[in-house]
């Protein structure tokens, strides 16, 4: 096994005290604990195999329902149905499903599944758990539109949506419909199930907001044992300090490294950098609620003053895609439907025809007397986003805009108090458009960070759960993507590729999939 001797608990101390000199952002998120049972296996022995990983976030314990997306890439957790590598859903812990009438739904479940707690999983346990998924989480709700759920037999699972729902296999790989026993979950949905007993290939052991999470084998996982007796993740927000902590020894992979990490890891011959193919979009909320962006010019002008090559090119260092859609090339027919093209000449026109002009030759225009200065907030745990904002904030100048930029939490894109928000969002995650039309751009969407809402949007995303055929589906979600588009729902700028160093000491069968949820399984070991 390989691992180096340095004291973990030392340079994790070290590293941190470093990020806050160099005046790094805190975490508003109370940096309590959360302690699982642990069989009791000795934590320090030599024999144990340990793989230790390097993470953008542990702000939020691992709830299945409401924190699917650390739950499931961490091995904790897995949904009824996954995306296969051609990003189709395919069974999980389910083995098949079959649609018997417009609104109904049967799935078959795996049999022989335990959950960490050495309960089998059955359809009982299944249908209690997505009852508890649509409670704990309006979002989820809104998405899967389920009226109810029966138990069939004891591994066959009824679902009854609200509306005929053609794609329900697609939407159940959405990562808080995790199943879970639900037994080992708290009554009051205002505490977190994080301790909840899930069905992954790992269990908790403990859990401390902001610093690290512990997981240990669960020895009876369906597809086989475990490769690892132990897997300890930690929390670096800056691209920097993780690729320092893979460089010294103190982690075996690193998740999200910059470019220009990149380039650093793949000249250490210890050091390998794996790639995955561009899935998630890095984009701008726009905030429909600022006084700026209630005008559509000028929500069209800011959107046309991103060069988007020279982001992908520049910003990326060329390990990104131009994006002027929310879906990565070839996940849907209509590309470009949002007519965002750079054009820094039609964008100072659609300034002046909002009526803004530079009265005063500063070079900012201004109307009433106001210039049009504009808030720009982003978080640093993505490592393009800042130095994206700060190439737009001089994209912006070059159209007399200003523009100041903040790094702030990641959670205040949901509260306002900004013009435009630098995020990364998924939007493949179900291999269906209507997920991410549904988060992005439906009013009250569990992702419409930037309070986005129109009637028109929202009547054709309707549509799409009555939409059955492959073809009539795609029409509809391409008029709505051209509608919330035409409104500047919101301001994509480029689909990066996801960049992981791994030491030569990892063995990784199955590599980074396109879909970042699908990280940690029962393969991923140490040579």
């Amino acid at each position: 096994m390989h691992w180096r001797s340095t004291a973990f608990g030392f340079i994790f101390g070290t590293l941190l005290l470093a990020i806050l000199a160099c005046g790094g952002p805190a975490s508003a998120t109370p940096t309590g604990s959360v302690v699982a049972e642990s069989s009791g296996a000795p934590t320090g022995s030599a024999e144990q195999r340990v793989l230790k990983v390097a993470l953008t976030f542990l702000d939020e314990p691992p709830d299945p329902y409401q924190t699917g997306w650390l739950a499931v890439p961490t091995g904790l957790a897995e949904t009824l149905f996954r995306l296969s590598d051609d990003l189709k859903p395919e069974p999980w812990l389910a083995t098949g499903a079959v649609q018997t009438a417009p609104e109904t739904w049967e799935i078959t479940l795996r049999e022989g599944v335990t959950f960490h707690n050495g309960v089998s999983m059955d359809a009982a346990k299944v249908k209690g758990s997505l009852d508890l998924a649509l409670q704990r989480r309006p979002g989820t709700r809104v998405l899967l539109d389920i009226a109810r759920t029966e138990v069939k037999d004891p591994y066959t699972v009824l679902i009854t949506t609200n509306s005929p729902n053609p794609t329900l296999p697609g939407l159940l790989t959405n990562q808080n419909t995790s199943i879970a026993d639900p037994g080992t979950v708290p009554a009051s949905p205002e505490d977190s199930a994080e301790s909840a007993a899930m069905t992954g290939p790992y269990k908790l052991v403990s859990f401390k907001a902001d610093r690290e999470m512990i997981v240990e084998a669960h020895t009876g996982y369906w597809q086989g044992r475990p490769a690892l007796d132990r897997i300890e993740y930690v929390a670096f927000n800056q691209s920097d300090t993780r690729l320092i902590a893979l460089q010294s020894g103190d982690v075996d992979i690193s998740v999200n490294l910059s470019p220009q990490g990149a380039v650093t890891a793949e000249k250490d011959s210890s050091l390998e950098v794996l790639i995955a193919p561009p899935s998630g979009m890095l984009f701008m909320f726009v905030n429909h609620e600022s006084p700026a962006m209630r005008d559509p010019l000028v929500r069209r002008a800011v959107a046309m003053a991103v060069d988007r090559n020279a982001m992908a090119t520049g910003v990326a260092d060329g390990r990104a895609v131009p994006a002027e859609s929310m879906f990565p090339p070839g996940f849907i027919s209509c590309q470009n439907p949002a007519g965002f093209s750079y054009n820094p000449e039609a964008a100072r026109q659609l300034l002046a025809d909002a009526g803004y002009q530079d009265e005063n030759g500063d070079g900012i225009v201004e109307k009433d007397g106001k210039a049009l200065e504009l808030v720009l907030q982003t978080y640093p745990e993505q490592p393009l986003l800042p130095p994206m904002l700060e190439a737009y904030q001089s994209m912006l100048k070059d159209i007399g805009v200003g523009a100041k930029v903040q790094i702030v939490e990641w959670t205040l894109a949901s509260q306002g108090g900004y013009d435009l928000f630098g995020y990364s969002n998924g939007t493949i995650t179900t291999g269906d458009p209507g997920w991410a039309l549904n988060r992005q751009f439906l009013t009250g969407g569990d992702e419409n960070r930037g309070n986005f809402s129109n009637a028109t949007v929202d009547e054709l995303i309707g549509k799409l759960s009555g939409a059955a055929g492959p073809a009539q589906r795609e029409q509809i979600a391409c008029e709505a993507l051209k509608a919330g588009n035409d409104e500047v729902a919101l301001i994509p700028v480029m689909f990066p590729n996801r960049l992981y160093g791994i030491s030569d000491s990892v063995d990784w069968p199955s590599g980074p999939h396109a879909v970042q949820l699908y990280f940690i399984d029962y393969r991923i070991g140490l040579k």
